[in-house]
């Protein structure tokens, strides 16, 4: 099944839980369709690990976590 058949029957399932017989049909497909649209472009490709803290630790730091030196300057000062 492609994803976007995946997406469309998930957020389907959730908006028959909010949904009446009242709700105007081309409103209802217009929302799917919008919120389909949304999920997938919001959704990592399948490759991706979905944890953020894995992507943080595969990416270097742009600056050094240690920029105090202060420790190093006690350890010089005080043998």
């Amino acid at each position: 099944m492609k994803l976007e058949e995946e997406v469309k029957e998930d957020i389907a399932r959730l908006l028959a839980m909010v949904c009446t017989d009242n709700t105007d049909p081309s409103a209802y497909e217009f929302v799917l369709k919008e919120l389909t649209r949304k999920a997938i472009l919001g959704t990592l490709p399948a490759g991706c690990n979905g944890s953020p803290s894995s992507y943080q630790k595969k990416v270097a730091p742009a600056f050094s976590t240690r920029n105090d030196y202060s420790e190093d300057k006690e350890r010089w000062i005080a043998p």
